[in-house]
Order: C-alpha cells, then structure tokens, then sequence
C-alpha cells in the first residue's frame, strides 16, 4: 500500500516505517495531521480528542514524529509551537523544510507553502546559515472567500 495515497494511508504502518510504536492514540494523531490541512497546536489537538489524555503523552507523541521525520515545529502569530506534517523528503537523519509558512492574519492559522521558492543560502557575508525561515503574512484561501 502507497503512504503517499493520502485516501487509502495505513496509519500504524506508517508509524512502523518511522520506527514508531503504534498505539490507538499515535494513529488517530498522524491521521488528525493528515486530515487537517494547516499546522497544529498541542490545544487544537486536545480539542479534536474523544477522550482525555494527559499533556505529557501528547508531547511525548509529537517529539517522537517529529525526531522520526513526520511532523516539524512551524511559528505561529501568538509566538506558540505547533506542529505541520513533514514531506517526504524528511528522515529521522535529517529534516528538509526549505518552505514558507504563511500566517493567516484573520484565522490565525499557519500553513506550510511548499512551492513557494526560498532562495539556497549558505553564507552571507562570513556568516555560516544553517537555517532560512520565511515567513509570510497575509489572509488564506478560506479567510478571502468570507
């Protein structure tokens, strides 16, 4: 079966890929992050529960996916973490997110914005970059129709 089908994705597999342990709560949390189409907080994610399950085992969820290459940590207007599907390309080796985020400035979400093209930067005048984050601000798709 295709991981990257995303209609048809076994979700413990997926977790088996990634050297993860694949317990009812890290299957209902990757699919939430497959379902939802813009970054998540530890709050939003709460929210999307049926049932209660104590902070700690949630971060404890999310530092996992994120070390093992399937979600990234993305900035968010109020200065709080939140956590957006990695692509493909990302490893437990290493993450590549040479990506925007754009900040909806009416619903306060943040999106990944992968076809946006970042410049390839590695030194500007004797500084070492080991990172470039651009961030975009404005309205989304669904806030401009309102």
């Amino acid at each position: 079966m295709k991981l990257i089908d995303k209609e048809n994705i076994d979700f413990g597999l997926l977790l088996s890929q990634h050297g993860l342990s694949k317990t009812s709560f890290r299957k209902f949390l990757i699919e939430l992050f497959y379902k939802t189409h813009h970054a998540l907080s530890v709050d939003e994610i709460i929210n999307n529960l049926s049932y209660q399950i104590d902070k700690v085992s949630i971060y404890r969820a999310l530092n996992a996916f994120e070390k093992n290459g399937l979600i990234h940590k993305v900035p968010d207007k109020a200065n709080l973490i939140k956590y957006a599907l990695c692509k493909s390309e990302c490893s437990s080796e290493k993450h590549l997110h040479n990506h925007a985020h754009l900040l909806c400035s009416i619903c306060n979400e943040t999106y990944c914005i992968n076809d946006f093209k970042i410049p390839v930067v590695n030194e500007y005048k004797g500084f070492l970059i080991n990172n470039l984050k651009v961030i975009l601000e404005g309205s989304c798709v669904d806030c401009q129709q309102i």
